[in-house]
């Protein structure tokens, strides 16, 4: 047997020779990391396109209604999920032993119906009779996203995510193409009509996601799963996924029931273009859970650390450049009337940078079957979150509640680097790359041998 040798930090030394279980351990995790972070920045650039397209298609206040209707059925689908496919993914990798056919039939419809009875119930949340006009067309596009966002959960089933960066870039590329027709075939449209194309793209892609997953199941070799057991874990993974839901979200919420569509519409579209920096940590948090969920520990924590550090100072650069020439890019690429937009993106993407560390860390407790200690760090940060919204000035809201935003994407990173101390008896991961660090990434670049 190979010895693994594990630096002080806890990043591994890579000691072993060429052909070992670690090498290619850590060759299938950068591999996969690679196509991910590829597949994301065909997303971001399909989305950056989308949403140039949309903002000087509908201006301000449509573009505003576009996001409010997207926020409700988007979040509406996040919430409905209940962990259900990512406590597949987990005990299918452990080799549990179910009957996961009948699992993914009945959380599937299970996740649809809530989604569009959530997303129906969030149109009341705002008097807008733009929203109130089309209130079967949200709840529509919320059930039609909940299985698309299971069936790209459920992917994670294979470890080199092949399916899965499918369906990333099937929803954003396919939205962009559809509106691409839609203008052609109609010139003019509206907010509503690129709602509609959505939801269609969405059906197409759970249609796809039903017969990718026929077949791949299996049932387990190991002792059997029970419901308890896949409820319980499905439940407490949630929790983390719920709090972080509304994070992202809880901002969006109250500019809709406090502002105007035209403020919202500012908002919103700085959080979306503040997204484009975060590209990399998202590809690497994602190959992180799909090659070490319920498997080896000690390598999944050398993972883990060695992408925080080699993610985390790189990001903020990038961000503090995107800051300096936002002034000038944003009135270039969305016009004039979304320069007011600029001191928000600055903040976010800050808060972008800072909360993708954050998740990166958690990995090493979601994917070792531990997901309520990432709960525990979620429920520390939203509190002190909350508890300030009260206390906001009402001018310039949307600075203040991006500067909230930031302020609880560092509290989620200062408690997850606490847990590893409490909870796994390890260092508190490091900030600078190790030289061990660098031979791990050129280990995972494609064409090197591991």
């Amino acid at each position: 047997m190979n010895t693994q040798v594990v630096s002080r930090s806890g990043a591994c030394a890579l000691s072993d020779p060429p052909g070992s279980e670690h090498g290619a351990a850590a060759g299938d995790l950068v591999r996969a990391s690679l196509r991910t972070l590829f597949t994301t920045l065909a997303v971001t650039a399909a989305g950056f396109f989308t949403s140039v397209i949309t903002a000087r298609l509908l201006g301000p206040e449509g573009r505003g209604l576009l996001s409010a209707a997207l926020m409700i059925a988007t979040l509406a689908a996040g919430v409905a999920q209940c962990g259900l496919a990512t406590s597949l993914v987990y005990h299918r990798g452990a080799g549990r032993g179910f009957a996961y056919a009948r699992l993914v039939a009945i959380s599937l419809l299970a996740v649809c119906a809530v989604a569009a009875a959530l997303a129906a119930g969030g149109l009341r949340f705002s008097a807008d009779a733009g929203l109130q006009s089309h209130t079967w067309l949200i709840p529509g596009l919320a059930a039609c996203l909940a299985a698309q966002t299971y069936f790209m959960t459920a992917a994670q089933l294979q470890p080199g995510l092949g399916f899965f960066n499918a369906m990333r870039f099937g929803i954003v590329g396919g939205n962009l193409a559809a509106l691409l027709v839609l203008l052609a075939a109609l010139g003019a449209v509206g907010y509503e009509d690129i709602v509609a194309t959505q939801l269609v793209v969405a059906a197409l892609l759970a249609a796809a996601g039903v017969l990718w997953v026929r077949g791949r199941l299996g049932s387990g070799a190991r002792p059997a799963a029970r419901w308890r057991d896949i409820l319980s874990y499905g439940i407490s993974h949630h929790g983390t996924v719920f709090l972080g839901l509304v994070l992202l979200n809880f901002d969006k919420i109250v500019l809709l029931k406090l502002g105007t569509m035209v403020q919202y519409g500012f908002y919103a579209l700085a959080f979306t273009t503040s997204r484009l920096v975060g590209a990399l940590q998202e590809a690497v948090s994602a190959a992180l859970y799909a090659r070490f969920a319920g498997k080896d520990p000690a390598q999944l924590s050398a993972g883990v650390k060695a992408a925080f550090r080699l993610t985390f100072l790189p990001m903020l650069v990038v961000a503090t450049a995107a800051a300096a020439v936002s002034p000038w890019l944003i009135v270039l690429l969305f016009g004039q009337a979304f320069a007011s937009m600029t001191p928000a993106f600055c903040i976010l993407l800050f808060e972008c940078v800072v909360g993708g560390a954050s998740w990166i860390l958690a990995q090493r407790f979601n994917a070792a079957g531990r997901p309520g200690m990432v709960f525990v760090r979620q429920l520390v940060s939203v509190l002190p979150v909350f508890a300030a919204l009260p206390l906001l000035p009402r001018e310039n809201l949307h600075v203040w509640l991006s500067l909230l935003m930031l302020a609880g994407a560092s509290l989620r990173l200062a408690a997850t680097m606490v847990l590893y101390p409490l909870v796994a008896g390890e260092r508190v991961p490091g900030l600078l790359p190790h030289a061990a660090d660098w031979r791990l990434l050129r280990a995972m670049l494609p064409g090197r041998r591991t």
